[in-house]
This record gives C-alpha cells, structure tokens and sequence, in this order.
C-alpha cells in the first residue's frame, strides 16, 4: 500500500515528464497551387490547438505530396473533427491523419 508520502512523489515524477508537443500529417486531395497551400494554412492557423512555433504558423502544406504538416500545442489536444471541418471549408478533402515523430524545428536540410 502506498504511502501519502510516496503517492506525492509519485505526483511530482509524473508531472515532472517533459510534455512532448505532437506533430501529425494529413493527406488532401484537391492541393494544386501554392493559392491552395495558402488557403489550407490560412484556416488550420487559426484553430487554438496549432503550435505556432513550428513550420510556418504551425502548418506546412506539401503541394506535390499532397500533404499537410500540423504542430500541436503543448498539452492541447487534437480536435480531429475541427481540422478536418478547417480543410474541408477550404473546398479540400481531408483523406487521413497521421502522427508523426519528426521534430518539426528541423529544417528539411536537417532531415
């Protein structure tokens, strides 16, 4: 049985983890132009969740993949329904999301 002692050291360890902000990958359809990727961005920068620190505003869209790169927020929680309702209303069509464990300060020369 635990201690009151040991359960509060147990408290302090556990919230003295780092928290690791997540980053994820989402596939579109319909990214053509540059006049696309910035209409993405435009609309996922806004939502509370999107880490600002990272990529452009906390969005990187890739035009020839298709793709679109988010950084999350330390401690926010991914509103999937919500960022995929920012890429839709842009006329885009959100196919799938993946978590990624790229470290999103690194330059593409870096990787």
């Amino acid at each position: 049985m635990l201690t009151k002692n040991t359960a509060i050291a147990l408290l302090c360890a556990l919230f003295a983890l780092p928290v690791i902000a997540k980053n994820y990958t989402i596939n579109v359809h319909g990214i053509v132009c540059e006049f696309c990727a910035y209409g993405i961005g435009k609309k996922i920068r806004v939502l509370p969740f999107i880490d600002p620190a990272h990529y452009d505003g906390g969005v990187k869209v890739d035009i020839e993949s298709q793709q679109v790169f988010v950084a999350i927020r330390e401690g926010a929680i991914l509103d999937k329904a919500a960022l995929f309702n920012a890429i839709e209303s842009g006329g885009y069509d959100p196919i799938d999301i993946t978590e990624i464990s790229d470290d999103p300060t690194r330059s593409e020369t870096e990787k």
